[in-house]
């Protein structure tokens, strides 16, 4: 009944509403950054392509292992069934491409990891293919939607206000990176790639539209700066990665930021999706400025 394939990164056939996480452009940069493997798996029924997923494969002593890049959040299934059609429908048919897919995937990789999107919430197909489900956390913005910060939060805005920073949409990718080096050295972390190849990454991804930076300048210093990915028009933006320096960060300048973004991104996209809440004092921030907590799935074989 559905045919199941495997490609390396292309539009044909997902011509339209193209998720960001599926685009063949975000693919390809995720593979030359990580040196691993980007492909489709595309599932038809006869002549018509009802679902795709991306997949990052990575070969070792004669095996393949399906990873999940640190570029690449969400690695979820997208369905692309009609405008009007049943629900019931959908769901049952969505249960079974999960449920083959899983399948297919235990059948051609040795260990299998990878995010689904928070679209994604019905896993039962993979837990029967053999999945281990394991339910992770993000918060999300909806645009539409005041900001509600909590008390202490508003504290910290009303400090940072009071510092006459301003708000700014320029791409630095020099400037961010050396932030980026400063914030892993004070955290004592690695980013786990070369920076100059990341910093080819976020050059890439921008001049293809698919990566903003958004800034709170101090003069012509930045004290704290934001990379987003999303095409004007999207439905969702996805702050990815932000680095503040430790003066801005006893200002409040990240919570000012935050709010900035949700007040410049309303016009453009209905959700903003800050990639995270699954460490205490990342979880703690952004549950303090009123986000709302969503859940995704990470699988494992």
């Amino acid at each position: 009944m559905y045919e199941l394939s495997i490609r390396p990164p292309a539009l044909d056939g997902l011509e339209g509403s193209l998720p960001l996480w599926i685009n063949p452009v975000f693919l390809q940069s995720v593979s030359e950054l990580q040196e691993l493997e980007a492909l489709q798996l595309l599932c038809h029924k006869g002549e018509q392509l009802v679902a795709a997923m991306p997949l990052y494969e990575r070969k070792s002593m004669g095996m393949r292992r399906l990873i999940i890049p640190m570029s690449a959040y969400y690695q979820g299934l997208w369905f692309r069934w009609e405008a009007n059609r049943d629900e019931n429908r959908n769901l049952l048919d969505e249960l079974k491409i999960s449920g083959e897919i899983g399948k297919f995937l235990r059948g051609r990789y040795k260990r299998i990891h990878f995010n689904l999107g928070t679209h994604n919430y019905d896993v039962r197909g993979f837990d029967w293919a053999g999945f281990k489900a394991r339910p992770l956390y993000t918060f999300v913005q909806q645009l539409s939607e005041p900001f509600h910060p909590l008390k202490d939060e508003r504290k910290k805005l009303k400090t940072a206000q009071q510092e006459q920073l301003t708000f700014e949409e320029k791409f630095s990718p020099e400037e961010f990176v050396e932030m980026l080096k400063k914030l892993y050295n004070r955290k004592n972390k690695r980013l786990g790639v070369p920076y100059p190849r990341f910093l080819e990454w976020m050059k890439n991804l921008h001049e293809q539209g698919l990566l903003s930076q958004f800034n709170l300048m101090r003069d012509k210093e930045i004290v704290s700066a934001n990379l987003m990915l999303g095409t004007s028009g999207d439905e969702t933006a996805y702050s990815i990665m932000r680095c503040t320096t430790a003066e801005g960060l006893k200002q409040g300048a990240s919570s000012l930021h935050s709010q900035l973004l949700v007040e410049r991104l309303g016009g453009r996209h209905e959700f903003l999706d800050f990639c995270g809440a699954n460490y205490p004092e990342v979880a703690r921030f952004k549950a303090a400025l009123g986000f709302r907590l969503k859940l995704f799935f990470q699988l494992e074989a």
